[in-house]
Formats: structure tokens, C-alpha cells, sequence
């Protein structure tokens, strides 16, 4: 059956061939779409590396001169970092409280910014050289315990860097950058600031991401512990710190105001003092509300020009069955049966579409060389583009057979049966039919 339709498809090549055409560029334009939703939807869904579930962000500030209880320098008798360390114990202490930690500008969602160059003492200094900086993310140990970060062998960070100083947590981007994926990275030592401070790597993170529409980059932490930590709060302020908190339960905004009012005193230290709160989610909210509004415009767009294509196709399958409403009829009284001529129809708009597959691959293969692709956040792999062009076909065969069907079960075979056996009385007629339809020359 399928030599017998490719014959007839050379025969009818003239006609064909606009419609070869039309599927071979909606099919380029359809795999151009689905590739890029792919590479959005692959990137969006991976994992973030940390969890922000039931987390608080505490929002600091020093009292005014003039405010009631404010301590003047003459009774002042503690540092910043004594003062933040003992607001953290406070709030920890409330049954309700999970865990407390302290970040600057390293929080989840703030559009931290710190950047700081980075050098191993025993690795790829040229990999180094080429990125220049790295994101650096300065956090107290809780941290890696409040925001569930892990090892990427699975085991708890905080359990790697709790009571040690001057040690650093780097992600495996920056491991594999510096390294190449030789073992036993923990325990070496990296300058960081230049080569008058080094510190030991602590842990191997798993790869952390800024937000869900970006790739994981190298970057690493620096551990606040000891003078680290007291150098660190004193140089930035104990009010500039990310204060997060997680709750045990799930608590609403009208629950949290309700807390802070039951903490009372317990969240002021001198004149360091807790003046509110928001969730990491409404920070989360705020960062991705751009990229979130570019990503519905996308889809939109996207399903505009499917709808399109859609009927597209549908239409100009639906226009070759009314026009072939003689050659159907004559082939149904010669025997032919309606459901072998449906399968007919059907396995004819597929062979169509399936030659455009050549193409389609070199079409891709060009956009690859041209660098067209997205391919800094998600890599080019044979199941990026067995998947991509797979679904691509399947929409488009779906589309094909519907545009097959409907005019099928309209009754478009019925009737051309009719009209063609009336036409078969006329001998000259019907050896027109059946040298055009089915010679095999």
C-alpha cells in the first residue's frame, strides 16, 4: 500500500508539492516554538537548591535618638554582633520557631549582588581568570539548615560547616570549573579577595539557582563564624542583615502580626529592633512578576500561532478532500472500501509530512551552527531534539488527520462515489480516471 501511495504522490507531485512546502516551514516554525517552551519548562521545573517554605524575613532597624528606650553610647556596652547574635537567640528560643540565620545581601530573592574574585591554590587558575569574579553569598551556618541545602552526595551542609571558621561552601559549578572533577575537593583551600585570605572548602553544595528562569552558576558561601562573622557584621550593621526565620507551621500574615505582638521586648536588643515582617515568597513574587509577564506573552503567543496553524492545516487538508471527490468515488466503484480508502487518506497526508523530516533535521543543524538555540540554560542533548521534534510531529499528524476526518465523516466519500459512477458510463472518461489516478508511470 505504501509503494502504491508514494507512486500515486509522484503522479500528483505538482499538487503536492505546495503542500510538501507548507508542512516543511509550519513544521520549522512548530519546532522553533516547542524547543523554546521546552528549554522555559525544563529550566523553570529544576531544582532551586534551597526551600523557602514557612520563611520569614524580619526586618531590622536601629531606634531613633528620640525614641522611648533608646540606649545612648555613654550605657552602651556591646557590639553589633553581640547585639544580632542575641536578638537570633530570642527569637529561637520561641517554641514556634524552627531556626534563625543571618545573610547579607544572600537571602533567597533579594538580588544579592556580591561578587568577589576567586582563586584555588591548586586548581585551574586559568578558569579562574576567565570568569573573573564569583557570586558570593555571606550567610551564617543556619543558613544551610533553615533553607534545607544539601551536599550533592545528599548529606546536610550545616553538618559540614557548623562551629568552623573561615571555611567556604562552593556549588559544583564552581567545583567543576576549578577542578574538573577530580576527588577529594574538600579540604582544599581557595584565595578569595585576593591572595591575602584563603579558606577551606567545607562542603560541595548542590547547584543553587537565583530564581526559576535561571541556570545554576558557579558561585560559593562564605561561612560567618567566629571573627569572620564579627568582622562581617560590624563593617556591614547588624540592621543591614537578612533576619530570616522559619516557622514550624504555616502561618499567614494576620498570624505573624499576632506573633511579633506576643514577642514583645524579646525583639528588641539595645537599640536593634524588629520593626516587621514579609514572607521570602512575596520577595519571590516581586522578582519574578517581569519575567513571569514576558513568559505569559510567550505562551500566548505561542498559542496564537498554533491555533493558526491549526487550522491551517486542517483547512488545507479538508480543501484536497473535496477537490478529490472524483478520484475517491471512481476508486469506491472499483471496489474499494470506505474504510481502506479512510486509511488511505490518512497514510497519504502522513508520508507527506514525513518527508519533511530531512529537512526539518538540517533546518535544525543551521540554527545550531548560527547559535539560534538556547543553549545556556538548557545543554543540546539527542533528547532535547528527540523530544522537540517528536511532539512537533505529533501535533502536526493529530492536525492532518483531523483535517482527513472531517471531511470523511461529512461524507465526502459518499458522495463522490455517486457522482462517479454516473461518470463511469462514458468510456473515455474513465480511461482518463484511471490513467491519471492510478498508472504507475
Amino acid at each position: 500500500m505504501i509503494r502504491h501511495i508514494l507512486k500515486i504522490m509522484w503522479n500528483q507531485r505538482r499538487s503536492n508539492g505546495w503542500i510538501f512546502a507548507e508542512l516543511a516551514v509550519v513544521a520549522a516554525v512548530l519546532w522553533m516554538m516547542i524547543d523554546t517552551f521546552w528549554v522555559d519548562y525544563r529550566t523553570y521545573h529544576a531544582p532551586l537548591g534551597f526551600d523557602i517554605g514557612n520563611v520569614w524575613r524580619f526586618k531590622l532597624s536601629d531606634l531613633d535618638a528620640k525614641a522611648p528606650g533608646y540606649v545612648p553610647d555613654s550605657l552602651y556596652h556591646s557590639s553589633d554582633p553581640e547585639d544580632l547574635t542575641r536578638l537570633m537567640t530570642q527569637i529561637r528560643q520561641n517554641p514556634e520557631v524552627e531556626d534563625v540565620c543571618v545573610t547579607f545581601y544572600s537571602c533567597p530573592y533579594s538580588n544579592g549582588n556580591s561578587w568577589r574574585e576567586v582563586k584555588p591554590v591548586d586548581g585551574d587558575t586559568i578558569y579562574a581568570a576567565h570568569m573573573e569574579s564569583f557570586q558570593m553569598r555571606n550567610v551564617t551556618p543556619e543558613y544551610f539548615r533553615l533553607f534545607r541545602i544539601r551536599t550533592v552526595d545528599g548529606e546536610p551542609v550545616y553538618d559540614k560547616v557548623a562551629g568552623r571558621h573561615n571555611v567556604i561552601v562552593i556549588t559544583p559549578e564552581m567545583a567543576e570549573g576549578f577542578y574538573h572533577g577530580a576527588p577529594n575537593i574538600v579540604g582544599r583551600r581557595v584565595y578569595h579577595g585576593g591572595h591575602d585570605l584563603s579558606s577551606e572548602i567545607a562542603a560541595v553544595s548542590t547547584s543553587i539557582r537565583t530564581n526559576e528562569y535561571e541556570r545554576p552558576e558557579a558561585s560559593y558561601f562564605q561561612c560567618l563564624e567566629g571573627e569572620t562573622y564579627n568582622s562581617t557584621v560590624s563593617s556591614f550593621g547588624a540592621s543591614s542583615a537578612e533576619f530570616c526565620v522559619r516557622m514550624k507551621r504555616p502561618y499567614t500574615q494576620n498570624e505573624m502580626n499576632l506573633f511579633l505582638d506576643g514577642m514583645g521586648e524579646r525583639l528588641k536588643v539595645n537599640n536593634l529592633y524588629v520593626y516587621g515582617i514579609t514572607p521570602i515568597s512575596s520577595f519571590r513574587e516581586q522578582q519574578l512578576s517581569q519575567k513571569e509577564r514576558e513568559a505569559n506573552n510567550k505562551i500566548s503567543l505561542m498559542v496564537f500561532m498554533l491555533v493558526n496553524v491549526f487550522f491551517g492545516i486542517i483547512g488545507t487538508f479538508w480543501l484536497r478532500m473535496q477537490n478529490r471527490k472524483g478520484e475517491i468515488g471512481l476508486r469506491m466503484a472499483l471496489g474499494a472500501h470506505r474504510i481502506t480508502l479512510e486509511r488511505y487518506m490518512y497514510t497519504e497526508g502522513l508520508c507527506l509530512l514525513a518527508f519533511t523530516l530531512p529537512l526539518l533535521i538540517i533546518f535544525a543543524f543551521n540554527m545550531v551552527y548560527m547559535d539560534q538555540l538556547d543553549s545556556y540554560r538548557q545543554p543540546l542533548t539527542f533528547m532535547r531534539f528527540l523530544m522537540t521534534f517528536g511532539f512537533t510531529y505529533l501535533l502536526m499528524g493529530v492536525m492532518i488527520c483531523i483535517g482527513v476526518w472531517f471531511p470523511v465523516r461529512s461524507g465526502t466519500i459518499g458522495s463522490g462515489g455517486g457522482v462517479t459512477l454516473r461518470v463511469m458510463q462514458k468510456r473515455t472518461m474513465c480511461s482518463y480516471w484511471t490513467h491519471c489516478v492510478l498508472s504507475d508511470n
